[in-house]
């Protein structure tokens, strides 16, 4: 029987972004460092940050003759065009023996199988290893640490510490996200600034409204409103730092191998500062286990050299309204303001924004009409207007009629089977543990009907390593976030058939992505398009000052709730039967007019991203697209699109539309 006794000392691991940072660290007591290099790491916006190769050689030595670890970030999100000289770099970071690389991109970690190298693989926070089945899969994959999801409880990590050898990092003290890690995209769509290639510029920190959308009234803050609590806003999203100095006898006891610091872009005396007060406590602890006892007048100490206020997050359960600095008082910079979206308007129709991709050497086949469907009605609508592929998204949103039900399934598959088409299971973008059981139980019982469904849609580690188990075909969705052929080629060796292309990037990165990949891809032309997803219920925490884990009003039954930016813009608001909250960019997606820029790119299929439209809406938009889709792959060199087809969408779907990340997202720089 374990009795859960760790003998290896947990490690405090601090962040390193120049020399004299590393020195201090040390010098304050850092068991280990991670640091980034000049090129594939996620904070490269600061030209004295960051360590040439030759500095890492140095920066290594150093560290070594102190018995100190050093970690190399290669982290962030890469493109085909910008891996050419990775594979020499990561020859050199084994050769100069750094004792591990971090890395997000599943690219990478193909990589480094690829070459034989040897040199440890930590999984990113940004890989969002949320759950059991996720860390398995890291482990398959070569991976020897995970750094985990910051919705992540110690109650979690002491469970899996007991069913996985993968060492298991936590973030101990630093700056936090409103987001499930590498979920937001917000800043990449509307910025063109990704938080997933380390530029986020902070939307979760501007002053919002809550509103119902429908009506636009103000729902918080409103002070007059009976029950909203007196600090409700306006920063509804910025959440506190955290801080676990006060509870590491738990973190020790739960299982964790290293404690980690954030803040690579923090100056010398700053964090030398933060790690004395977490070596000291550690030292104190591991002196007597059993007689320690917490520093309170250091933590006072602390308090007064922080940066925002502090809370222990997700480490105990959902911390709920307590995690939010509502009135941005201790906000240290505001990176953004909120900014219009742009819209299509009739004048903009004869100019195409995109750019057209390089023709095929041979015959462009006609891609597949795929639409996420969010309720059976709508997606029973979808297959009678034209669509080829059916998706049941993988969470029920409380504005649709009712949830997905098994038997919703069984009667999809028919109705698909009998048109020739394929329909295809969704999973949810995010499963917490106690949410994992829930989705073993839908992927056991989908084995089962007739006729089987054509594949499973998988969003994250976890759920593509449970849906093996059905002997499936597995299409990846966007959040997997692939975006090189090394990840695709990764995927097809873990059972994918497909990947769907990342959202923040622009037409001219998306439209190379096919040639390079080792899968069909799929592109997500129209629709509502997913800025963040959380595990903070906003109704919950606004209207009732409560966590989806208490009792409350009911508050998201009653509205259907939007978030108004100080440019005017309404953001939708979803909320899923699980009460995560989903949260939306203010217009969607219609490349209706612009389908011309895909003839060529050799797309497998084009989808309608739409879990949140009616069955009347899903069945109008789809027969829309799918006689585009025809006309232009039957007759390219005639085809034209007629205003009256916009028209028509505009009667089809009341909402404002742009062309989102396709004309404002990631560019990739030379």
């Amino acid at each position: 029987m374990s009795t859960n006794v760790h003998s290896a000392r947990i490690e405090l691991l601090a962040p390193v972004g120049k020399w004299s940072v590393l020195e201090a660290v040390i010098a304050a007591g850092a068991d280990a460092v991670y640091l980034g290099g000049k090129k594939y790491n996620m904070r490269l916006h600061r030209k004295d940050f960051n360590f040439t190769d030759e500095e890492l050689r140095s920066a290594v030595e150093y560290a070594h003759e102190r018995k100190v670890k050093l970690y190399v970030t290669v982290n962030n999100l890469l493109t085909n065009a910008e891996t050419d000289d990775l594979p020499d770099y990561l020859r050199h970071l084994e050769e100069i023996t750094a004792d591990g690389i971090i890395v997000q991109d599943l690219g990478v970690a193909q990589l480094v199988r690829e070459l034989g190298l040897r040199i440890p693989l930590h999984a990113s926070v940004m890989m969002n290893a949320h759950n059991l089945e996720g860390l398995l899969l890291l482990k398959e994959l070569g991976i020897s640490r995970a750094i985990l999801g910051r919705e992540v409880t110690l109650a979690d990590i002491k469970l899996w510490h007991s069913q996985t050898d993968l060492e298991l990092e936590y973030f101990t003290h630093g700056d936090m996200c409103f987001s499930q890690s590498s979920q937001c995209y917000l800043s990449g769509m509307l910025f063109g600034e990704s938080s997933n290639r380390g530029r986020c510029l902070k939307p979760c920190r501007w002053p919002l409204e809550l509103v119902d959308r429908e009506t636009g009234a103000v729902l918080a803050p409103d002070p007059g409103r009976p029950g909203i609590p007196p600090t409700a806003g306006p920063y509804f999203l910025a959440v506190k730092d955290i801080c676990l100095l006060p509870f590491l006898p738990e973190v020790i006891d739960a299982g964790v191998c290293s404690l980690k610091i954030e803040g690579r872009m923090r100056e010398a005396g700053f964090l030398a500062d933060l790690i004395g007060f977490y070596r000291r406590a550690l030292d104190r602890y591991y002196a007597d286990p059993f007689g320690y006892q917490f520093d309170w007048d250091e933590f006072r100490e602390l308090e007064q050299k922080r940066v925002r206020d502090m809370s222990p997050l997700y480490a105990f359960g959902n911390p709920g309204p307590s995690s939010v600095g509502y009135t941005g008082e201790r906000e240290p910079r505001f990176f953004s303001s909120p900014v219009r979206e742009p819209e299509i308007t009739a004048a903009d129709l004869p100019v195409n924004p995109l750019p057209g991709p390089e023709p095929w050497p041979h015959e462009e086949v006609r891609p597949l009409l795929a639409v996420k469907a969010g309720s059976l009605e709508a997606a029973l609508a979808a297959l009678e207007q034209g669509a080829d592929l059916i998706y049941t998204s993988g969470e029920s949103f409380l504005s649709q009629p009712q949830p997905w039900h098994l038997g919703d399934f069984a009667e999809l598959l028919v109705a698909a089977h009998d048109q020739g088409c394929r329909a295809v299971i969704g999973t949810p973008r995010i499963v917490m543990s106690a949410e994992m059981g829930r989705v073993h139980q839908l992927l056991s019982a989908i084995r089962q009907l007739q006729p089987p469904p054509d594949g499973v849609l998988v969003t994250n580690l976890g759920t593509i390593y449970a849906a093996r188990s059905t002997g499936l075909p597995l299409y990846a969705d966007y959040s997997c976030n692939i975006a090189n052929g090394r990840a695709t080629a990764l995927l097809q060796s873990a059972g994918a058939v497909q990947a769907t292309v990342p959202l923040e990037f622009r037409a001219e990165e998306i439209l190379a992505m096919p040639s390079q990949a080792a899968l069909p891809l799929e592109a997500v032309i129209h629709g509502q398009l997913p800025a963040m997803v959380s595990d903070h219920c906003l109704p919950a925490a606004l209207l009732d000052g409560a966590t989806r884990f208490q009792i409350c009003s009911g508050a998201c039954r009653q509205h259907r709730f939007g978030l108004r930016d100080t440019a005017g813009m309404v953001h939708p608001l979803e909320i899923d039967t699980s009460c995560r909250n989903h949260l939306f960019m203010a217009h969607e997606l219609a490349l209706l007019p612009y389908l011309r820029s895909f003839y060529g790119a050799g797309f497998h299929s084009l989808r309608l991203e739409i879990p949140g439209y009616s069955a009347a809406e899903a069945g109008a938009v789809t027969g829309l697209y799918r006689e585009q889709i025809d006309r232009l792959w039957s007759d390219p060199e005639t085809y034209a699109f007629k205003t009256a087809d916009w028209e028509q969408l505009l009667q089809a779907r009341c909402a404002a539309f742009g062309t989102g990340p396709y004309t404002r997202g990631v560019r990739v720089k030379e």
